[in-house]
């Protein structure tokens, strides 16, 4: 049996093979390759470009991977109406937008990732998730054996979640987007507070060049970026907890508040720390990486120690960003 090798296809670099590996970008070949594993009475794996999610050393289902590279693009009343193919590389959309001047998408530059796995976890950066702009997802359901599209409305967006997540009938082939024609930054996260932009392509530059401080080359530190939630207690359960008086706290609304899991971690004196090969970055305690070899197994020994060093000091459950797949 040729075995797949996927250890350069997951951004942790862990190792892991498949034994079958099918590319798609129509309706007509997902239909072929759901026939064929119901043949094989095998269910399907999709994966994007592994930088949110934790591959294991063997995949027992048959794997599958979007090749739809295409884009539509309309304009309407000042509006910019996007359609963008799945594979896309999530930064080459930032780029073909910023060239295109089209607005709206300038806070998420720089995130890792293709298009079709920005609303599964409703991706979020300085102040914007990308479910503020989308208009509908483009989904092939396996269960009906057709294509759909879902307005934002009905994807269940919520802070890093989304329908998506549990609705495992659905594969994302291609994702709409309600962009504008005006560039109006928005700047309300407090690392933008103090900047000024009047083009696009300068806030873009400027909102790469910080995320490039705050993440480790993956070349050098194969990493998930940030690999917990931030928690969001209501105001009254923050209030009753004392161990969270000495952190920092957001205001959000509906009488919520955020805490930094980065610097609950930081605050335990474990940014850095290292189990086998798997560890915290040295210069932010939510990005654990990964040296070596190491698995699956390994990953998931290490979450589950720093849960529960949180859990135990600060009373506050973590929950992670990346699934296991």
């Amino acid at each position: 049996m040729i075995m797949h090798d996927l250890t350069k296809k997951n951004a942790l670099n862990l190792k892991s093979e498949a034994s079958e590996l099918f590319s798609f970008e129509t309706e007509s070949d997902l239909i072929e390759i759901l026939e064929y594993a119901k043949k094989q009475e095998k269910n399907l794996q999709v994966i994007g470009s592994g930088t949110n999610t934790i591959f294991p050393r063997y995949f027992s289902k048959i794997v599958v991977k979007s090749s739809n590279n295409n884009f539509q693009y309309a304009e309407e009343d000042g509006d910019a109406y996007l359609e963008v193919g799945a594979a896309v590389n999530w930064d080459d959309l930032i780029d073909f937008c910023c060239n295109k001047d089209i607005y709206g998408l300038e806070n998420l530059a720089g995130i890792p990732g293709t298009v079709g796995a920005a609303p599964i976890q409703n991706i979020g950066a300085y102040g914007q998730e990308v479910s503020n702009l989308i208009n509908y997802v483009e989904c092939f359901d396996t269960e009906l054996a057709i294509t759909r599209k879902i307005k934002a409305e009905n994807c269940e967006f919520g802070y890093r979640k989304s329908m998506f997540q549990t609705c495992t009938n659905f594969i994302v082939t291609a994702v709409g987007f309600k962009l504008s024609k005006h560039f109006n930054p928005v700047l309300k996260h407090e690392g933008l507070q103090n900047l000024n932009f009047t083009k696009a392509s300068d806030m873009i530059k400027k909102i790469r060049e910080i995320r490039n401080t705050k993440l480790p080359n993956p070349m050098d530190f194969p990493n998930l970026g940030s690999f917990f939630k931030n928690p969001i207690l209501s105001t009254e359960e923050a209030e009753k907890n004392e161990k969270l008086a000495n952190l920092k706290r957001f205001e959000m609304p509906d009488q919520k508040v955020k805490f930094s899991a980065g610097e609950m971690l930081d605050k335990l004196n474990l940014k850095g720390m290292k189990i086998r090969n798997v560890g915290l970055w040295t210069q932010h305690a939510l990005v654990l990486t990964s040296n070596g070899i190491t698995s699956a197994k390994d990953i998931r020994n290490a979450e589950d120690m720093l849960k529960k060093l949180v859990a135990d000091y600060y009373g506050i459950q973590l929950e992670r960003e990346p699934s296991y797949l």
